[in-house]
């Protein structure tokens, strides 16, 4: 039994090809040992036929499990294969001198080794031949009616290309139009909201699940592999990525994507900070109980090899006042695996996060916001959309350009041209909207910022695990967009040194005087 689309699954295909089999088989008198049901795979390409039930019924025969030979009844003879008249019948012939007898309902028709006449031959070629014409057509004729709307789309028409939807979408009316799901879409912005956080998937999965939020579909709960897959799908910020799918192929993307093809439920600077966050999630580190705790993992280097800094823990130990603390330390990884580094040096961990958090804070919240947050807050989205209609614009005048030097035609040409164009625009609209951005924003007094550094820090050792957490991961975004190099003298003198922002060079020197560490900042000597 077979059929070739999700929508004929939702019919009664299943039941009435399984009717008519057992019945056939009830009034031949044969035992019904298996069914082989392949749900949504089609025969024209013979894609079932390898890797469908259908094809592991084939290598159990050649594997020689039906020794006293078996009958292989299906509804018609394209229920078995769509491809081209001579593939169809070599596969029949192989497959009956195994020892298979094939038999339709349709007909009442058997073909087995020794009665393949020549009017047998005729009848599998002909089916065969009519089967594949009908497939042929239905798949050109699919081919150009989803190109035609392919092209209405590019050409910039509005309407729903099909009524299947994301999950957090409605699709009402007539014509049809997408309607956001207001509870889903919240649950939508929830997941984003919380990946910035510095949540992971399954975190994410973990919360949803316990503040029982009825998942999307028919899953039980919420997966951390399906919050992942609404992460990735552009449909959140109203983008439709275009795909091609031949008959019984793969599905191919075309690298077409069309704008505000959905109602947008994320805002593209929300969705950016949630992507950048995610290749952040990367880096991270973690420690038995302890989550996050190296917040340098993979920045910090030795400056005498140039070896990683790694992280080395000795456990939990009790102060003279009682207090507990963790025995944490950094050392250089050339030393520590004895390739000729002298830098033996091990920094306490605790000492020298605060030391170097000190001027990365700073420098993050060196500039402040002037304007309302919610004028503030609009100009960044502004600027996150207006780099996605670069992006996309350079990506297709890239590939207009592409096809134009490959082809020489004059319209591809012509297309790269004016796609040029747009590209220009939307670059000019950026820039306008990054100095926009630029004229909000003034400096806040050092007082000001010191204050919001020591709440900040406050939070990175709450006895809470999640505020912990969240103020850990925010912090540590920071430091990879802010910092570019980060390096731990010794043993001679020891310190660290650090470029912050591409324009300040920080010099942090512990003082034993004070007790702890001390920077001065200076910008960059573009001589060095």
């Amino acid at each position: 039994m077979r059929w070739s689309s999700a929508e004929q699954s939702r019919g009664s295909t299943l039941e009435r090809q399984r009717d008519d089999c057992r019945r056939h088989a009830s009034e031949n008198e044969w035992s019904v040992v298996d069914e082989l049901v392949d749900d949504g795979i089609s025969a024209f390409k013979g894609q079932h036929a390898s890797t469908g039930a259908l094809g592991r019924f084939v290598a159990e025969v050649d594997a020689g499990r039906y020794p006293d030979g078996v009958v292989l009844l299906c509804e018609k003879l394209d229920r078995l294969s769509r491809q081209e008249p001579g593939k169809v019948f070599l596969w029949m012939m192989n497959l009956t001198e195994a020892g298979v007898t094939v038999a339709t309902v349709d007909g009442s028709r058997r073909y087995s080794k020794g009665n393949f006449d020549m009017a047998s031959i005729i009848e599998v070629v002909v089916k065969a031949q009519l089967s594949h014409e009908e497939s042929e057509k239905k798949s050109q004729r699919l081919g150009a009616a989803w190109a035609a709307k392919r092209r209405r789309l590019n050409s910039g028409e509005k309407f729903v290309m099909t009524r299947r939807a994301p999950a957090w979408l409605d699709v009402v009316g007539s014509p049809p139009v997408f309607i956001p799901n207001s509870e889903r879409a919240e649950i939508v912005r929830r997941i984003f909201e919380e990946t910035v956080a510095g949540f992971g998937k399954a975190h994410i999965a973990r919360n949803l699940n316990l503040d029982g939020v009825p998942p999307f579909g028919r899953a039980e709960a919420w997966h951390a592999s399906y919050v992942q897959k609404i992460l990735r799908n552009p449909a959140v910020i109203g983008e439709l990525h275009l795909a091609q799918k031949a008959r019984g192929g793969e599905r191919m993307m075309t690298g077409e994507v069309i704008l505000d093809y959905y109602p947008i439920v994320i805002d593209a600077d929300l969705h950016r900070r949630a992507m950048l966050a995610m290749k952040e999630r990367s880096r991270v580190s973690t420690g038995r109980g302890r989550r996050l705790v190296n917040l340098f993992s993979g920045l910090a280097r030795c400056d005498a090899c140039s070896s990683k800094m790694i992280f080395r823990s000795k456990g939990r130990k009790q102060r003279a006042d009682g207090s507990w603390v963790n025995e944490d330390y950094l050392v250089c990884d050339g030393y520590q695996r004895g390739r000729g580094c002298q830098n033996r040096t091990h920094y306490n961990y605790t000492i020298w996060e605060n030391g170097i958090l000190d001027p990365i804070i700073f420098e993050a919240l060196h500039e402040d916001h002037a304007a309302s947050q919610s004028e503030l807050r609009g100009n960044e989205i502004e600027i996150a959309q207006l780099e996605r209609i670069w992006e996309v614009a350079k990506a297709k005048a890239d590939s207009a350009l592409r096809i134009a030097i490959e082809t020489g035609r004059p319209e591809a040409q012509v297309a790269w041209t004016a796609l040029t164009d747009e590209v220009d625009i939307a670059s000019t609209k950026l820039e306008e909207a990054r100095e926009r951005l630029l004229a909000l924003k003034h400096a806040p007094s050092k007082e000001e910022q010191w204050e919001r550094i020591n709440g900040l820090r406050a939070s990175l050792h709450a006895d809470d695990g999640d505020v912990r957490f969240e103020a850990r991961s925010k912090v540590r975004s920071a430091i990879f967009a802010l910092v570019t190099d980060l390096r731990f003298h010794g043993p001679d003198t020891v310190g660290v040194t650090m470029i912050v922002g591409n324009e300040w060079s920080v010099t942090i020197d512990y003082n034993d005087m004070l007790g702890g560490t001390e920077w001065i900042r200076g910008p960059i000597d573009p001589m060095s």
